[in-house]
């Protein structure tokens, strides 16, 4: 008796030991990016704002080969507190409950805004706001991603969207 009871508390010991497997839901990625609408091609531009639990990154490219886009890629400093706060305030947000409201009329032109969750398990959760169409229930999820984009500072080099002029 007294061996299993030894065997038991070593195993229960064990097993305290490990941590535990991280929920498949596990957000581990927020990626928010906008298109340019429709302007002279050489105008127009992607940007992407990319956000883990440990760092913010911003990258900018132009659309076509003779690009008048501020291009390049930079790490941003963030406050890893905040960035911890804001993909626990949006990993409870289910994804299921974000539905797309198309337009009776869409508009001509206008750009488009991407949000897209990345979980552990590989699945992206993406709402794409083309002109005009919304999703019910989105706020939960675009209003703090927002906020904290607004709290970045980028770096001089990238603030103009647009290359000087030599």
């Amino acid at each position: 008796m007294t061996r299993l009871c030894a065997f038991l508390t070593a195993l229960l010991l064990c097993l305290s030991a490990c941590a535990p497997e991280p929920p498949m839901n596990r957000l581990t990625q927020i990626t928010f990016s906008r298109d340019s609408g429709s302007i002279l091609p050489e105008l127009q531009l992607h940007e992407e704002y990319t956000l883990t639990r440990q760092n913010a990154a911003f990258s900018r490219s132009g659309k076509i080969a003779a690009t008048q886009a501020n291009a390049g890629a930079w790490d941003l400093s963030a406050d890893p507190a905040a960035l911890e706060a804001l993909f626990t305030q949006v990993e409870a947000l289910p994804c299921a409950n974000f539905k797309r409201v198309e337009p009776p009329d869409p508009p001509d032109g206008g750009g488009t805004q991407t949000y897209t969750l990345t979980y552990a398990s590989g699945a992206p959760c993406t709402l794409t706001f083309d002109p005009g169409v919304t999703y019910s229930g989105s706020e939960a999820l675009t209003q703090p991603v927002q906020q904290f984009l607004s709290s970045l500072t980028l770096p001089a080099e990238a603030a103009a969207p647009y290359r000087l002029a030599p």
